[in-house]
């Protein structure tokens, strides 16, 4: 029996290992995300995960005791990318935020980006397609 994967939706929700759990989600917090899920096996959070805009991430301490996963150097890692439809409300946002960045920039193939850096090392970039 074949499944009809048509009106099938898959999301892809990335792990970020993480090596200071408050430190990650202070920083997400302040970057808009909303907390919806956690796992508090020693009464502090473990894992989560977190929502912006419809976007999620989950985030989990690196424990190289109760863990096999290897967290690459922030420099091998990945970058994640945001896309939204205006980018110019969420640079604001960042900015009243306290956000040390800089303005958008626009690439040459279409987008104006915003980046930021988590307290891991990982690049986040925040863009919107711009007419060309």
């Amino acid at each position: 029996m074949t499944h009809d994967t048509k009106n099938s939706r898959l999301e892809v929700v990335p792990l970020l290992w993480v090596k200071d759990m408050k430190q990650a989600l202070d920083f997400y917090r302040n970057v808009g995300f909303k907390l919806k899920e956690s796992w508090n096996p020693r009464g502090t959070i473990q894992w989560c995960r977190v929502e912006f805009q419809g976007a999620n991430l989950m985030l989990q301490v690196t424990d190289k005791a109760q863990t096999q996963q290897v967290q690459a150097p922030p420099d091998r890692g990945i970058q994640l990318y945001f896309i939204t439809d205006d980018v110019d409300p969420l640079y604001q946002q960042f900015l009243a935020r306290g956000f040390d960045i800089k303005p958008p920039r626009f690439e040459f193939y279409g987008m104006k980006q915003v980046f930021l850096s988590d307290p891991d090392g990982r690049i986040l970039c925040f863009e919107s397609r711009v007419a060309t």
